[in-house]
């Protein structure tokens, strides 16, 4: 008996850490601290990273933190409904950005697959190969490839990222390509 009526008691504090979490950091950090193992462990077994789950996890905390003064709810079962919302948006965003990105390097390596007219060894291309080869670029062509073809920005956007002309991006991309081809032909004549 003593048991369920410390329950209500609990949970009326931890109902009572919600509220004051909309105006206080101290009891935002006591659900940061309450809810970061549940939220980390949620998104390891979303995306099975724990770097990735690391990134995430945090994103989730830095909404978390930037929203709760319009969070509506007021209780902890409201709460967790929310940040658990949030980590499941987040997780699926980060889920399609990766899959995008991936639609994009495999439409590249298509694309390139052309050029070697029926070659079967740009189907058999791993990812690892392919990173390791992007890898093998100088940072400033990382960078510029990354923006093109990972985040899908046009050249104008690229040009303010980096402080160049949209021209100089087109002419350094295509250098860029050409090079990735090189050092991917290189890779996959040493398989």
């Amino acid at each position: 008996m003593v048991a369920i009526m410390a329950k209500p008691v609990g949970q009326k504090a931890y109902d009572d850490l919600v509220v004051l979490a909309k105006s206080q950091a101290t009891a935002l950090g006591r659900l940061y601290d309450l809810y970061y193992e549940r939220i980390f462990r949620f998104c390891m077994h979303r995306l099975f990273n724990r770097s990735t789950a690391e990134d995430v996890t945090s994103s989730v905390f830095l909404t978390v933190a930037r929203t709760m003064r319009e969070f509506k709810g007021a209780t902890e079962q409201d709460f967790r409904s929310w940040i658990y919302t949030i980590a499941v948006n987040q997780t699926n965003a980060h889920i399609r950005k990766t899959m995008r990105r991936k639609r994009l390097m495999e439409d590249f390596v298509r694309g390139r697959r052309g050029d070697e007219q029926g070659s079967d060894e740009w189907f058999s291309l791993d990812w690892p190969t392919l990173y390791a080869a992007i890898g093998e670029l100088k940072p400033e062509h990382q960078t510029i490839l990354t923006l093109r073809f990972f985040e899908n920005m046009d050249y104008d956007d690229i040009a303010r990222i980096v402080d160049a002309r949209p021209a100089t991006i087109r002419v350094t991309l295509h250098r860029v390509l050409r090079r990735l081809q090189e050092v991917l032909r290189g890779d996959l004549d040493e398989q």
